[in-house]
């Protein structure tokens, strides 16, 4: 089982690098617009539908969705940068969305029923799905050598990294013990801290490349790290609840040794959009090229 997990993830690892560094913006957007469309079907799962013309359905209206949304934002193979309004409607919702997601996490199981049904839980993968497809593209455009997208992936991940080490070693208190019992308070602080000094380290070629960082905006971009590694813990948790009131352990089968796509991206579902948003509306104007 260690060996098949370790393999999948080196191939996804060597997949992730070539899309991410070896694409153009364009057909970076064509690769999570694929991904994303083996998410929806297993978020089918997650909705409970069994019927396939069901699922056929809901997979059209994400399609759709993404077409039009495409449309908006001005997406084609010429285009050298996306909408902004639309990039910060789609993200804003995505990051409100998430706001009640995580209290939706932290009041399971008493706050079930008011979503434990296929049409709500239709409308929360608009609202999961969408924006990350968003914002992951967008992060492509700003930097199309793909420098941003690997850092809220590296965000996301030394987060889960912090974690699961700090959580062995003090976890006695749980995070959300009803969702995900192998969470706890010191692997989220652990996590949290991971994730903080990751963003230290970002801080050097963000002003050698970027911009020179002042002391406001080094705050800012430390603030920006810690909230994007917040809200990676709910997207993981979020993913979890909705398994569990299916009593279902992955997402799916697709890949050996880490179950589904979902299961994969499920953190990077909150962070890339709250990512994106906060990059937008506070640092809108730094040249991320």
């Amino acid at each position: 089982m260690l060996r098949t997990r370790v393999i999948t993830a080196l191939v996804l690892l060597a997949v992730l690098v070539a899309a991410t560094f070896r694409t153009s913006p364009f057909q970076f957007a064509v690769f999570v617009s694929a991904v994303l469309t083996l998410g929806v079907l297993e978020w089918t799962r997650l909705m409970g539908l069994t019927q396939p013309l069901a699922r056929a359905a809901y997979m059209l209206l994400i399609l759709v969705s993404m077409l039009g949304l495409a449309v908006l934002m001005g997406l084609q193979p010429a285009a050298p940068v996306l909408e902004r309004s639309v990039v910060l409607a789609v993200t804003g919702a995505g990051v409100g969305f998430w706001c009640l997601a995580a209290w939706l996490v932290m009041s399971f199981p008493s706050t079930r029923t008011l979503w434990e049904t296929p049409p709500r839980t239709a409308l929360m993968g608009l609202f999961t799905l969408l924006p990350v497809w968003c914002a992951l593209i967008q992060l492509k455009y700003l930097n199309s050598a793909g420098y941003l997208v690997l850092a809220v992936i590296a965000l996301v991940s030394i987060a889960d990294i912090g974690a699961y080490f700090v959580g062995r070693a003090w976890g006695s208190s749980k995070l959300a013990p009803q969702v995900s019992p192998g969470k706890s308070w010191a692997g989220f602080w652990g996590g949290m801290s991971a994730s903080a000094l990751l963003a230290c380290l970002l801080l050097v070629p963000v002003n050698t490349y970027v911009q020179p960082l002042n002391p406001p905006a080094v705050v800012l971009l430390l603030l920006t790290a810690v909230v994007v590694a917040v809200f990676s813990v709910f997207g993981d948790l979020f993913e979890s609840m909705l398994k569990r009131s299916q009593g279902m352990k992955d997402s799916g089968s697709l890949l050996p040794g880490h179950g589904g796509v979902l299961d994969r991206i499920d953190s990077l579902t909150a962070a890339a959009p709250v990512f994106v948003f906060m990059l937008l509306l506070v640092f809108g104007e730094w040249h991320w090229q």
